[in-house]
C-alpha cells in the first residue's frame, strides 16, 4: 500500500488512525506508526491524532496575530483631547485677566484659541501669559501639548490612514482582476500597502488643500488680502507662526481651532511619507548592490552558522537578510533560542511531540 487514506476529523471513530511520520528506518521503530504501512512521498511529514479529544492536543491552525487595538485607541485619542481642551479653555476662563494681548471679549473662544495654538505648537503671540502663574501654567501646558500633539494626535491621524488603506485594498480584493488592474499604480498588491508615492501625492494635495482653504477663509474672516491671507495660511500649517499676523475676530478664532490642527498634522504626515520614500528607495539600492556582489570567502565563513565549512540555503538567506539591514545579529540569536527551547530533544528538529505543553 502506497498511501494511508484520513478519514475527516469530523467523521472519525472512538479509534484513532495512526499517521507514519518518516519514510525511514527511525520512523518504524515509533510506537505510534503502524510498520505495515509505509508513507507516500507526497503525504506530509508530520503527523497528529484527528480523532484523539485530548486537552494537550495540538492546534492544527497558526496562532493569529492579536486583533488591533484602532477602535480603543482612537476612543482614547479622542478623550484625551477633549480633556486636554476643556482644561485649557477653563483655565483661561477661570483667569482671563492673567493673559495679555488682542481679545476677541469672549473668554470661552480665546480660551480654545489659545488651547489650540498651544497644542499645535504655533505661537503666534497675540495671546500670551502675563502673570507668573500664568506663565507656570504655560510652560507646563505646553510641554504637555507637545508631546500629546505628536502621540495622540499623530497616532490618531495614522490609525484613520491605516483604515483608509485596509479600505482600499478590500475593495481591490472583493473587484477582481479588472479593479486590481486599476489599482496596480495606487497598491503594492504584493506588500499589501498603498505605494508609498502614492501616500505623498495625496499628502501634499491635502497640504495644499488646506493652505487654499485656510487662506480663503483668512481673507473671508480676518479681511486681509490674497498674500496675507496666503502669508498667514503658510506660517500656520508649517507651525511657523511669526506673528505679525495671526486670526483675531471671534470667527476666525473658531475656524483657526478647527483648521490649525487638521492642517499641521497634514503638513507632518506629509514630511513623514517624504522620509519614508527616501528610505525605501535607499534600502532598495542596498538590496540590489548585496544581491549583485560576488560571494567572497569571508562572507562563507561569517554566514557558516554551525562553523561546518560550508553555508546551506537557510544560512545564506539569514546572511543576505543581515547585509541588508532587514534583520540583527539580535535577531537571529533570540530566534536560535526560541527554537532551543523548543528542540526537547536536541536533535535540530522541532517536532509535534515536542510542542505538547509548550507555551511559547
Amino acid at each position: 500500500m502506497d498511501s494511508i487514506t484520513l478519514p475527516p476529523p469530523n467523521s472519525c471513530a472512538e479509534s484513532s488512525v495512526p499517521v507514519i511520520v518518516h519514510d525511514d528506518a527511525n520512523s518504524l521503530s515509533s510506537p505510534l506508526v503502524d510498520p505495515h504501512f509505509r508513507r507516500s512521498h507526497s503525504s506530509p511529514s508530520i503527523f497528529t491524532d484527528f480523532c484523539a479529544p485530548s486537552s494537550s492536543a495540538i492546534d492544527l491552525q497558526p496562532i493569529a496575530r492579536p486583533p488591533p487595538t484602532a477602535l480603543s485607541f482612537m476612543k482614547l485619542a479622542a478623550g484625551g483631547v477633549v480633556l486636554y481642551v476643556s482644561v485649557g479653555v477653563a483655565v483661561y476662563a477661570a483667569r482671563h485677566k492673567s493673559f495679555e494681548g488682542r481679545t476677541t471679549g469672549s473668554p470661552v473662544v480665546d480660551g480654545l484659541y489659545f488651547t489650540i495654538v498651544s497644542l499645535c505648537t504655533i505661537g503666534y503671540g497675540d495671546l500670551v501669559p502675563g502673570t507668573r502663574a500664568a506663565k507656570l501654567f504655560a510652560c507646563a501646558f505646553v510641554l504637555v501639548g507637545f508631546g500629546f500633539i505628536d502621540v495622540v494626535l499623530g497616532g490618531l491621524l495614522a490609525h484613520a490612514l491605516d483604515w483608509q488603506e485596509e479600505a482600499l485594498l478590500a475593495a481591490v480584493d472583493a473587484g477582481g482582476r479588472r479593479a486590481l488592474g486599476r489599482a496596480l499604480f495606487l497598491v503594492d498588491v504584493r506588500k499589501r500597502r498603498m505605494r508609498v508615492r502614492i501616500k505623498v501625492a495625496l499628502a501634499l494635495a491635502v497640504v495644499v488643500a488646506c493652505i487654499a482653504f485656510g487662506a480663503a477663509a483668512a481673507r473671508a474672516l480676518e479681511g486681509l488680502c490674497w498674500v496675507d491671507s496666503f502669508y498667514l495660511a503658510v506660517a500656520s500649517v508649517t507651525t511657523v507662526g511669526y506673528g505679525d499676523y495671526a486670526f483675531g475676530t471671534v470667527k476666525g478664532r473658531l475656524f483657526a481651532s478647527v483648521w490649525l490642527p487638521v492642517s499641521t498634522l497634514a503638513v507632518a504626515r506629509a514630511f513623514l511619507y517624504l522620509t519614508e520614500m527616501r528610505v525605501e528607495k535607499r534600502n532598495r539600492r542596498v538590496a540590489e548592490w548585496v544581491l549583485s556582489r560576488r560571494m567572497t570567502a569571508g562572507d562563507v565563513m561569517a554566514a557558516d552558522l554551525d562553523n561546518d565549512g560550508s553555508i546551506s540555503k537557510s544560512e545564506f538567506v539569514i546572511y543576505k537578510l543581515k547585509e541588508m539591514g532587514k534583520i540583527s545579529e539580535k535577531d537571529v540569536t533570540l530566534i536560535c533560542n526560541q527554537f532551543d527551547k523548543l528542540d526537547a530533544g536536541k536533535v535540530g528538529k522541532i517536532t509535534l511531540s515536542d510542542l505538547k505543553g509548550t507555551h511559547l
